[in-house]
């Protein structure tokens, strides 16, 4: 995690959790099965992992900016059939 503002986190390992509550953040978390949150203002990206061939490869990086109203602000989300959605 982040409190402090314009951070800048990366993360690769599976089931990785990141949250931020600072402002201006950019979060990329690219592990299998990882969740984002970060403040309104922020960018987040996360990789989506299948299993293909025997083994498990990224099938869909994908970037979105916290709007707020599409993606809300302190919620966690993760990547599903190349959409983001929240995380239970």
């Amino acid at each position: 995690g982040s409190s402090g503002d314009c951070a800048r986190i990366g993360s690769s390992g599976d089931y990785a959790q990141i949250g931020s509550t600072g402002q201006h953040a950019v979060i990329c978390c690219a592990g299998n099965n990882c969740i984002v949150k970060a403040k309104k203002g922020s960018w987040i990206t996360l990789s989506e992992w299948g299993f293909v061939n025997g083994e498990y490869k990224p099938l869909c990086v994908k970037t979105e900016f916290v709007d707020g109203e599409r993606i809300k602000e302190d919620v966690f989300y993760r990547l599903r059939d190349g959409e983001f959605i929240e995380a239970a």
